[in-house]
């Protein structure tokens, strides 16, 4: 019975971590795919693992847009950062939106977060919301 209970202990808390370092991105570009423009359709645009840069680890993806020729052009893709050159935490720490003019370069580190804007909560955010609640009640 306590090797039954040690698997499920060990199950479960397989289950807050993921497997592998790499991060899933959107791959695409507006002038080729028009539904990775904006306004962006995830349901049409291909997505892909990002460990697979120079045999090393990438951290972020990226958007990034752009005026050329009269028209808006969005690109997605993987960050071409790896391990190598910068670390991790240094790719992390990178994270957010850049201007010049009216064109954008965007890095983002969680999965598929080159697509549209996201509401999404995370699941400490829920468990402290949650207590936040039951001391309230």
């Amino acid at each position: 019975m306590a090797s039954l209970s040690a698997l499920l202990s060990v199950l479960t808390i397989s289950l807050l971590f993921r497997l592998g370092d790499g991060i899933r991105c959107y791959v695409c570009r507006s002038d080729e795919l028009p539904d990775c423009g904006d306004p962006f359709n995830p349901g049409r645009v291909p997505s892909s693992e990002c460990d697979n840069f120079f045999t090393q680890q990438t951290f972020t993806c990226f958007k990034a847009t752009q005026y050329a020729a009269g028209q808006y052009v969005t690109v997605r893709g993987c960050a071409p950062f790896t391990t190598d050159v910068f670390p991790g935490g240094m790719q992390k720490g990178m994270v957010g939106s850049y201007w010049k003019g009216v064109n954008v370069m965007s890095l983002c580190d969680f999965p598929n977060c080159n697509g549209a804007v996201s509401n999404k909560v995370g699941w400490l955010g829920c468990f402290m919301l949650t207590v936040a609640l039951f001391r309230l009640f």
